[in-house]
C-alpha cells in the first residue's frame, strides 16, 4: 500500500478529505526504510548520508503521515541544529557510541529541558515547560541521539479514566495503528510503538507500570523491552507507582531495542524499592 483516503470532521463540524502518500523517502538515495541502528551506523560512517540528511528524513516522514496516525504530539524545533552539532562532532573524531546521531522520540510523560512541553497528553498541563532533563533523556543526549519530539500516548498513562479510548489524549488525539487504522494502538505508550512501526524514528522510549510498553509493542509488530523495576532511572518521568514503573525501549528488532535500553541503564541510581535486590549490570558488546 502506497496511500491511504483518510476523511475526518473537522472541529467545525465540516468535512475534510485526503490521500495520505505512506511511501517512506528516501536518504540520500538510500532506502532507510526498516534499516536497523547498526545499519543506520554504517551508512553514517560511509557518508551515504549524514546525521542532518537522517533526521531531516524522519522529520519529513512525520509531516507526511502523523496527520493519520497521531503518534506524535509535538515535534523538538533544534532538531535539525541538534543533528548538525552531531555531524560536527563526528567529522572532529568525537564518536559517543551506537547511538550518536540516531533519532529518537520520547513518551510524553518523560521531561525535557528544550523549547517542548510536557504533559503527559493534557490540555490542563499544556504550556509546561520544564527545566532539567528526565535522567534517561539526559543520557541518551550524552550518548550523541538525536531527539525528535515528544510521542502520543493515552492521557496520563492511562489513568485518565476507567473508561477511555486506547491511545486518547486531549492533547495528541487518537493515535491509532498504522497495520489497519480500526485497531486500537495499545496503550499506554501508543505513540512510541506507533512511531516506531511506521518509520517515524529509529527506536524509542516509554514507561511502563502494568502492561504499556507489552502491549502496544505486540499490537504494532516491534519489539518492547520492559526492564526490571530500577534497571533504568525514572527521575523526570510523570510517575504512576513509585515500586512499579520502568523506563523501557522499542526498537524494530531486538538488537535495536537493546542497544536503546543499553544507553539508558544507569548503576549510579537504583530507587529505594531496589537497593536491597542484587542487580547484574549487562555489559553488552554491539557487532
Amino acid at each position: 500500500m502506497t496511500s491511504v483516503h483518510v476523511d475526518t470532521v473537522k472541529r467545525d463540524g465540516t468535512e475534510r478529505s485526503a490521500d495520505i502518500d505512506l511511501r517512506m523517502p528516501t536518504c540520500r538515495g538510500v532506502d532507510i526504510e526498516g534499516l536497523s541502528i547498526p545499519q543506520l551506523q554504517q551508512c553514517l560512517e560511509s557518508r551515504k548520508f549524514s546525521v542532518y540528511d537522517l533526521t531531516a528524513c524522519y522529520l519529513e516522514r512525520i509531516r507526511r503521515i502523523n496527520g493519520v496516525l497521531k503518534a506524535v504530539i509535538e515535534i523538538n524545533p533544534d532538531a535539525l541544529d541538534i543533528a548538525a552539532r552531531m555531524d560536527c562532532e563526528r567529522n572532529q573524531g568525537k564518536h559517543h557510541g551506537p547511538l550518536h546521531g540516531i533519532p529518537f522520540l520520547v513518551k510524553d510523560t518523560m521531561s525535557t529541558k528544550d523549547k517542548m512541553q510536557t504533559t503527559a497528553g493534557s490540555s490542563v498541563l499544556r504550556g509546561t515547560v520544564v527545566p532539567e532533563d528526565a535522567h534517561v533523556v539526559y543520557l541518551l543526549r550524552r550518548a550523541g541521539a538525536v531527539l525528535l519530539g515528544h510521542a502520543n500516548l493515552s492521557e496520563w498513562a492511562s489513568m485518565r479514566s476507567t473508561y477511555y479510548s486506547e491511545g486518547y489524549s486531549s492533547r495528541g488525539g487518537q493515535c491509532r495503528n498504522p497495520y489497519n487504522l480500526a485497531e486500537h494502538p495499545g496503550g499506554s505508550s501508543c505513540g512510541s510503538a506507533v512511531a516506531v512501526a511506521s518509520n517515524m524514528c529509529a527506536f524509542s522510549l516509554g514507561t511502563e507500570t502494568d502492561g504499556s510498553i507489552m502491549m502496544p509493542a505486540d499490537r504494532n509488530g516491534i519489539v518492547g523491552i520492559k526492564p526490571t523495576v530500577g534497571l533504568t532511572n525514572g527521575k523526570g518521568v510523570i510517575p504512576e507507582s513509585r515500586s512499579l514503573d520502568s523506563v523501557g525501549t522499542f526498537g524494530r528488532t531486538v538488537l535495536d531495542a537493546a542497544i536503546a535500553l543499553d544507553g539508558i541503564v544507569d548503576s549510579s541510581a537504583i530507587p529505594p524499592c531496589t537497593c536491597k535486590s542484587p542487580i547484574i549490570w549487562p555489559q553488552w558488546e554491539w557487532e
